[in-house]
């Protein structure tokens, strides 16, 4: 198979112009200009897609793909007033909204040119089913509010892989996340990294992500006193930030760092030297009132930049570009080239899969987007006018996921199973006023 577009993008080489991709069984087998690939494989079947772009599939590097269902229900507000509505919402939900509400995350995903991500998951629902949908990247397993002492049995329960490199194979990677330092100990913060570490597992921690978590570390004050009173056995204030607290604790190294929208200079100089990357959710961060972080000094300091939608339960969509058009208005000194690689490479890096994707290279399964989308400066046009309303087609593990702008995947059943779940969601919140 052959497809041709007006440029295709491999993020790691120079933009192709009047380019093509040579697939077979699945997988890249050369890219360049299309008359010349045209000409050594005259029998090959053509697929062209002129006024186009073709670049890697998109790496979405924070997702919560089990809150799906959620959309819309909780107003934007101070992250601290949100999370308390979280449970109420969650506790509605049976077993099989919430994998509605994963495969409606997964489809979602899919049809905005995404092919992996990094997903806080709740059991092993979220890898089955992101697997069946197309979607691949690291499903971190989320444990919290337990002593140490449960946590084996809190794993065994959530049927975390014993073996994650046997459990979790090609291109699908198992890890662990202990969410964040106000609703997990320090005890479980070690005890989390450690297993994660010994069995070469994926490590993500949610950090710095609002003014009441710095307040909590700094002070021991504010409204996240009580959740982690509740939650983080064992947890005294440190009196230091909280990226300088987890790494006190030895859990940066390796980690991915969600958020980090209130870093200081110096937690800037301690995540390049110790965490596998950091994941920016920009739209998320305004949604919860977070602020923004230090994007320039995070891009110019070494450490590997990923970019996330968060959760629906906090954004309006799970288009990664439109994640792109926010980072860009924050921080327009990053050049539109670094933006998608941030997307695409560098997202992939700080989750450790960069060796399977985010770039296109022959040997490679084929994992790529075609957007509508043309111009004399591809990465620039790509930035501009890419996402759900451009798409063409999104191929993952040599599989057609999305021709002529829709998901190859019937969606009917899927939408009607979120419906419901976020149906008993919102009833939920609407009936209910509770708190810590």
């Amino acid at each position: 198979m052959l497809i041709t577009a007006d440029w295709i993008v491999p993020v790691t080489g120079e933009p192709i112009r009047n380019g093509a991709v040579l697939l077979s069984r699945g997988r890249i087998a050369e890219l360049g200009p299309a008359n010349e690939l045209l000409a050594r494989n005259p029998d090959a079947r053509i697929h062209n897609y002129p006024g186009c772009t073709l670049m890697p599939g998109l790496v979405n590097a924070h997702t919560h793909l089990a809150m799906s269902c959620l959309k819309g229900l909780i107003p934007s507000q101070p992250f601290h007033e949100w999370l308390k509505h979280i449970p109420v919402a969650w506790n509605a939900l049976s077993d099989d909204d919430i994998a509605a509400s994963i495969a409606m995350g997964a489809l979602r995903s899919i049809a905005s040119g995404v092919v992996a991500v990094g997903d806080i998951a709740y059991g092993p629902e979220s890898i089955s089913i992101a697997a069946d949908t197309g979607l691949g990247g690291v499903f971190f397993w989320e444990i919290l509010g337990i002593e140490l002492e449960g946590l084996p049995q809190a794993l065994y329960d959530a049927e975390y892989p014993s073996d994650p490199l046997r459990g979790c194979q090609g291109r699908l990677r198992c890890g662990i996340s202990p969410h964040a330092s106000y609703t997990s100990g320090p005890r479980l913060l070690q005890g989390t990294h450690k297993i994660a570490m010994a069995q070469s597992a994926a490590f993500a921690v949610h950090v710095a992500e609002s003014p009441a978590e710095v307040e909590l570390l700094m002070r021991g004050q504010g409204p996240l006193t009580r959740l982690s009173d509740r939650l983080a056995a064992g947890f005294e204030a440190p009196g230091i930030t909280p990226v300088r607290y987890l790494d006190r604790l030895g859990v940066l190294e390796q980690a991915l760092a969600i958020h980090c929208t209130r870093v200081t200079p110096g937690d800037i100089g301690v995540l390049a030297a110790k965490a596998a990357g950091v994941a920016l959710c920009p739209r998320s961060n305004a949604y919860l009132e977070g602020g923004s972080a230090p994007i320039r000094a995070l891009a110019d300091s070494g450490v590997a930049l990923g970019l996330g939608t968060d959760s629906l339960a906090s954004n309006s969509d799970l288009d990664l570009f439109e994640e792109a058009r926010a980072l860009q208005a924050l921080e327009p000194s990053l050049s539109a080239r670094r933006i998608i690689e941030i997307m695409t490479r560098e997202g992939a890096a700080t989750l450790g899969i960069a060796g399977r994707f985010g770039s296109i290279e022959p040997g490679r399964d084929a994992d790529f987007a075609i957007f509508a989308v043309s111009g004399d400066d591809p990465h620039a046009s790509l930035l501009a006018d890419a996402g759900r309303s451009t798409i063409q087609a999104v191929m993952s593990a040599g599989v057609w996921r999305v021709l002529s702008s829709s998901p190859v995947m019937g969606v009917s059943r899927v939408e009607r199973g979120s419906c419901i779940a976020a149906e008993k969601a919102s009833l939920a919140l609407a009936s209910s006023m509770s708190d810590f």
